[in-house]
């Protein structure tokens, strides 16, 4: 019985130290939390845990923002709108959309664009080379590729450090980044159609892709659109005024009209007629035989003509009423020299009060091509007017 009273005595005594040391564990496990607690204890409220705090943003019915997403129309920047929480936590205000769309907008005034004058009668295709392109291979690979377009091309490369435009040719040095490259819409062959600007937006695709670039393609509507107003308007305003000196009775010499022309200061030029230059250089005015035969130095020594004709282009002269006066008062001192009749091109006397109709027609076509932007004898008149 002694064996298992120590024996019971033992097991006992095991079973309360295993307690004890259970109890002393959890003692000093509160012991320890209570102590951080303390240390970490913070005054302030929990923005997580705390349900009365002050509120930054308005909230919607119910104390909640709803997400939501405006719908903008294209070019227009989305401003998409984040659910808040009503929360204490700062919250800076996003830029409102008049400023997000100002910013925008001028960041897209900053992009180098040709100026008004250099496009206002062109498609003007920009093009995008991240990687750099030699100015130089650009001008040469298009002049292979886009051999077939007959119409004025001028190619132009970005200065970045000028920000200026400089034209492009064989010979330019250097790389580009940005290029632009101008198609002229109309001339006196007419608008440019459909198909021709197809090709042209193709063949310009093939060049761009040999050096990575990327051109930015107008709409082909409104570039046809645009090619059409040009052409109607070349139409409406495309005159010539010619007012002719014939011969009464015996036919002019070549050597008499060749000491009348040097006299009056008149050019002879490679196309076989007489100019009659402005200030500037430029032609006024020319004299023409009425008849087939050009005027050259050969010919004028021999030449027996009837009659000799002077021509006012009006769109490509500066101040073409002006012109016109100085066009018919030379035409009246040739007729007197030469005992010519000064007549229309129907062979009628031109009496003053014809001429001075002519003049007035001259002023409103000169008036409207101001209105359009491209005054007559100026250099956009005279490539659209070529």
């Amino acid at each position: 019985m002694s064996g298992n009273s120590l024996q019971n005595g033992l097991i006992g005594l095991s079973i309360l130290a295993i307690l004890c040391l259970v109890a002393y564990n959890l003692w000093q496990e509160y012991k320890t939390r209570k102590h951080a607690e303390q240390a970490f204890r913070s005054t302030h409220h929990d923005v997580l845990l705390d349900g009365e705090v002050e509120e930054s943003v308005p909230p919607a019915p119910g104390g909640r923002l709803e997400p939501g997403l405006r719908v903008v129309k294209r070019g227009e920047l989305e401003e998409p709108s984040f659910a808040v929480e009503s929360l204490k936590i700062p919250v800076k205000a996003a830029p409102s959309a008049k400023t997000v769309r100002a910013s925008a907008t001028q960041a897209r005034s900053q992009e180098p664009v040709l100026s008004a004058e250099l496009q206002a009668i062109d498609c003007a295709v920009s093009i995008e080379a991240p990687a750099g392109v030699s100015a130089s291979a650009l001008f040469e690979s298009q002049q292979e590729v886009l051999a077939g377009v007959t119409r004025r091309m001028v190619w132009y490369g970005w200065n970045e450090m000028d920000r200026l435009w400089y034209t492009i040719d064989a010979r330019t040095p250097g790389a580009v980044n940005r290029a632009c490259v101008t198609l002229q819409l109309a001339d006196r062959r007419g608008g440019i159609g459909e198909g021709e600007l197809d090709r042209f937006y193709q063949q310009l695709q093939r060049v761009c892709e040999q050096f990575l670039a990327v051109p930015r393609l107008p709409a082909r509507e409104d570039v046809l659109v645009r090619a059409a107003e040009l052409d109607k308007f070349c139409s409406d305003v495309d005159i010539q005024i010619a007012v002719n000196v014939i011969a009464q009775n015996t036919s002019f010499s070549g050597t008499k009209l060749r000491a009348l022309a040097e006299a009056s200061g008149l050019v002879l030029g490679k196309d076989g007629t007489y100019h009659a230059e402005g200030e500037t250089g430029k032609t006024l005015f020319v004299v023409a035989n009425h008849e087939a035969v050009p005027f050259t130095p050969e010919q004028l020594r021999h030449l027996q003509t009837h009659g000799v004709s002077f021509i006012l282009d009006m769109p490509r002269v500066l101040n073409p009423v002006h012109a016109f006066d100085r066009m018919v008062s030379l035409a009246g001192q040739f007729a007197d020299s030469l005992g010519g009749l000064l007549v229309d091109d129907n062979k009628r006397p031109l009496s003053d009060r014809s001429l001075g109709l002519i003049r007035s027609q001259l002023a409103q076509f000169e008036l409207q091509m101001e209105r359009q932007s491209i005054p007559a004898g100026s250099d956009l008149a005279v490539r659209l007017f070529a």
